[in-house]
């Protein structure tokens, strides 16, 4: 009898986990590396460097198997990019004529388990520690720098179907906001740096004169990019201080796949003449556009 309850409690993890087979999962750290490994706290034990959400988080999920030792997980990656309609969730595949592509469009993951798992309650505990399976979970795993940007425009949810896993909004909405994950965990970087105030905006006052670029130089391509011949503008929002200096810079219209944190990277390196006001240096905000382009 006893043999049996285990043997039904087991089934019930097993099958808890299958249902995610098929969905778009999200890893809560984004690695570059092919194997995977993690132990059931969903700490990494194998992968590489932490990289973009938008290149390396992204995993579709084609089969899960659980043993009593771990939970076996086989996958496509998936590339998030962002066009005219919001985010898009792209299948990354090998292309011909591109030589070896930077990454392994396969990919495979081991979560190690100390003990038997028996419940699909703690199998989906198991799971949400190495992937964010819901809009608090990603906003959680993800650096304040997305935070802003997403936060009122997608909603996330793996225990729906596929093609409704995520929902985005190019309206704000307050309610899909998970304010819990966004407040108490930000944690400010040099892009969030304080600046003097006040910080003035130009066109909004006669005196303020522009800041005038002395240093911009143009931001380098992520390889998996270049792979994919992927170009745009990245827009962000930023305050240039009186001493010409960049910071605080928010995410205004994305790319993706990788190009944002290297246009934040790039512009907090810019250098401007400071922009004035009745002649004397001021801070302002401002729209910066960082241009990635091929040709």
């Amino acid at each position: 009898m006893i043999a049996n309850i285990a043997s039904a409690s087991t089934q019930e993890a097993e099958n808890a986990l299958k249902e995610f087979e098929g969905k778009v999962l999200i890893l809560r750290h984004p690695l570059r590396d092919d194997p995977l490994r993690y132990d059931a706290e969903g700490k990494v034990l194998k992968g590489g460097p932490e990289e973009s959400w938008t290149t390396n988080g992204g995993l579709l999920i084609d089969r899960i198997e659980l043993t009593p030792e771990k939970i076996s997980i086989a996958g496509r990656r998936i590339f998030i990019i962002f066009g005219k309609n919001g985010l898009i969730l792209l299948e990354f595949k090998r292309l011909k004529g591109r030589g070896s592509p930077p990454l392994s469009p396969s990919i495979t993951a081991e979560i190690s388990l100390g003990q038997p798992v028996n419940s699909a309650e703690q199998a989906r505990a198991v799971l949400s520690r190495v992937f964010a399976l819901n809009t608090a979970g990603l906003f959680d795993s993800l650096p304040d720098f997305w935070r802003r940007y997403l936060a009122g425009h997608l909603r996330y949810d793996s225990s729906l179907k596929q093609d409704e896993e995520f929902y985005w909004n190019d309206h704000i909405e307050e309610r899909l906001i998970p304010v819990q994950s966004i407040e108490p965990t930000a944690k400010p970087g040099p892009a969030d740096e304080e600046v003097e105030k006040p910080v003035f905006h130009v066109g909004k006052d006669d005196q303020v004169k522009a800041p005038e670029a002395k240093f911009t130089p143009a931001p380098a391509y992520s390889a998996i990019a270049q792979y994919e011949k992927y170009q745009g503008i990245v827009v962000v929002n930023v305050v240039v201080a009186s001493d010409g200096s960049v910071h605080n810079v928010r995410l205004l219209r994305p790319l993706g796949m990788g190009l944002d944190e290297i246009a934040r990277d790039t512009v907090q390196t810019w250098r401007f003449r400071p922009a004035t006001h009745n002649k004397e240096p001021v801070a302002v905000e401002m729209n910066i556009e960082a241009a990635f382009d091929l040709y």
